[in-house]
């Protein structure tokens, strides 16, 4: 097959260890599914998918808890970090190391009695290899015991820094909150009143958006494509960091163009770039560097700050706007994480949720070494390895669209809540408050009550009319 597969195996207590790192030796491109698999013979397994559900499993069909990424390798990445299987009183896991991350799936084939994990690779010249970790281990017959079991494997991915917890504030000034103390405020999104949010207890969290340039435009301009790219060359010229950034950092398309949307939202009227925010990207200018550097880190955490931080906020963690892959070949080789390889042509490329990791990762090193935090919007949505990174996560969401109750359901809740473990999770209500009944905010409420989540508000537009 042209490949070099190195395994390195450890057993802790009843728990094995598997990593390892494949290796091309054709000085090709190449798209690979790696498998490993724990076969475990016999019928009547049951296919655990979450704490609530189990399925009975039939010979041949495949079970697996996946989100669709139609562009992306084999379509199809695990939500959950682990599978699970039981039987009887016993059952068995098999678990993603989330330090280690990489597009994959795991899952239970009832036609050959396995459990497995698949990796989808993608090897190039600029990087011919790829690096993954997992471990399987057996459990009793329920996704907890399985969830408890991956808690312990990897303690630091769970651990919590944040023993207070509280609601959500974004943007807006706490102080100018009519009886603010009775909402219960704790974690604040944007630094306009620092001093003030530091003498009152609340932690304040300053704002990034990586993979993301939104870039206005002039109104004469025509909504095009074309435009937008003379418009960001433009002010690249005329010394823009973000345009310059573009240059060095923009994602290519399979045909080496930059690619754009071009929105008009209520913050931007314009086109927003997919920036790989990876921090080896190289050159002088980078997402990256224009986001997090040395010279930021001192003034605003080094002995000269004005206030105290409590750490980093990334909005949109998980890439809302952005395209699915980064074809751009000298962005291969500054790649932490696997390449994958696209779906519909098998070409090589850097998946957005990884440059997500990645990003993160690399803020939240430096973040956790000085003693401070790392806080997320849109994280854990369809991704579970940003969680490890995060110390609080939550997510704007409406659950009266149109005027019609509908909460998020069960299977949400609960995915969000096993992947925080004890770390805080918080919500901001983003729906029209003049449909937002005092008997409607009472079963908010009450149902992140019983997730262990926090109810907080912030505007139907994600920008203005803020509760």
């Amino acid at each position: 097959l042209g490949l070099k597969l190195n395994v390195n195996k450890i057993k802790r207590g009843d728990a094995t260890f598997y990593t390892g790192t494949l290796t091309d030796t054709t000085g090709k491109d190449r798209a690979v599914t790696l498998i490993h698999t724990l076969p475990i013979p016999g019928d009547g397994w049951r296919y655990l998918p979450n704490a609530r559900e189990e399925q009975p499993t039939q010979s041949p069909q495949e079970y697996a808890t996946t989100s669709r990424f139609a562009s992306v390798g084999t379509s199809r990445l695990s939500m959950y970090p682990l599978a699970v299987v039981g039987k009887g009183d016993r059952g068995w896991a098999m678990a993603l190391d989330m330090g280690k991350p990489a597009f994959f799936r795991v899952g239970f084939a009832a036609g050959t009695s396995e459990l497995y994990i698949a990796y989808d690779f993608g090897l190039a010249p600029e990087k011919n290899t790829a690096d993954f970790s997992f471990c399987e281990y057996p459990v009793d017959a329920a996704f907890r015991s399985a969830l408890a079991k991956l808690y312990e494997a990897y303690p630091e991915y769970f651990r919590c820094r944040t023993p207070q917890q509280g609601l959500w504030m974004p943007a807006q000034a706490i102080s100018k909150v009519e009886g603010w103390e009775d909402f219960g405020f704790k974690f604040k999104e944007g630094t306009n009143e620092t001093p003030w949010d530091n003498a009152h207890g609340i932690l304040t969290f300053r704002y990034t958006e990586p993979m993301t340039w939104w870039m206005a435009m002039p109104k004469q301009l025509p909504r095009t494509t074309e435009a937008a790219i003379a418009e960001a060359q433009r002010l690249a010229a005329r010394g823009d960091k973000d345009a310059q950034a573009l240059l060095n950092s923009g994602f290519h398309d399979p045909a080496g163009q930059f690619p754009a949307l071009v929105l008009h939202e209520p913050w931007c009227d314009g086109a927003v770039w997919s920036m790989n925010s990876s921090p080896g990207i190289p050159g002088d200018t980078t997402d990256f560097k224009n986001k997090w550097n040395a010279g930021i880190k001192e003034t605003l955490y080094g002995k000269n700050r004005q206030a105290d931080l409590a750490g980093e906020y990334i909005d949109s963690s998980e890439g809302y706007v952005t395209a699915d892959l980064d074809f751009r070949r000298s962005h291969f080789s500054s790649a932490q994480s696997p390449l994958v390889f696209s779906a519909e042509d098998f070409k090589p490329a850097v998946f957005k949720s990884l440059i997500a990791y990645e990003y993160t990762r690399g803020i939240a090193d430096d973040i956790h070494a000085m003693g401070k935090l790392m806080m997320a919007n849109g994280t854990p949505g369809r991704i579970c390895w940003l969680a490890p990174c995060l110390d609080v996560m939550g997510t704007e969401t409406d659950w009266n669209p149109r005027g019609k109750w509908e909460p998020m359901p069960d299977e949400e809740l609960l995915y969000r809540r096993m992947l925080c473990g004890p770390k805080p999770y918080c919500f901001l209500m983003n729906t029209d408050f003049t449909a937002f009944s005092h008997e409607l905010a009472e079963k908010y409420m009450k149902r992140c009550l019983a997730y262990g989540m926090f109810p907080g508000y912030f505007s139907a537009d994600a920008s203005s009319g803020h509760y």
